[in-house]
């Protein structure tokens, strides 16, 4: 089981209003939680928000694509079930970007009564005992 006391949440409301994480910020958390690890793999995970304000799990995914959008300015990922992207390939696709699209929003794109959902992600953390660096989004899966 994951540990959600590695969860980091930045800018916090009850309405999910997060601050946007950039590319930037994800290549800079990698580096200080896994030590750019190439072995780990990516993969989200959707909280959901209880009602005493803590978070449970209520799904994980590996991630097993990405798409740059220059139009949006925005990094998509997508949970699948092909081979995870390992962080060895996730950090060689970003240092190859220019320094405007390390300026990009990442978000998790994923699709819920066959319409795309792309939500931003509230924090990240780390599995060490599994190999996988982690992506928090908000749980919209089961909403209305």
């Amino acid at each position: 089981m994951y540990e959600l006391y590695n969860l980091f949440l930045f800018g916090h409301q009850a309405s999910y209003n997060f601050i946007m994480k950039l590319i930037i910020d994800v290549i800079e958390d990698i580096r200080t939680a896994i030590g750019n690890d190439a072995f780990f793999t990516l993969s989200v995970m959707g909280l959901k928000e209880q009602e005493n304000g803590e978070y449970s799990l209520a799904w994980q995914s590996d991630i097993s694509h990405m798409k740059l959008d220059e139009k949006e300015q925005k990094l998509f990922l997508f949970p699948g079930r092909d081979e995870p992207i390992s962080i060895g390939d996730f950090l060689q696709r970003l240092n190859a970007l220019s320094n405007e699209a390390m300026m990009y929003e990442v978000c998790v794109s994923y699709s819920k009564e066959e319409k795309r959902i792309d939500t931003a992600l509230i924090g990240f953390g780390e599995s060490v005992e599994d190999k996988k660096y982690l992506l928090f989004i908000p749980d919209i899966r089961t909403e209305n």
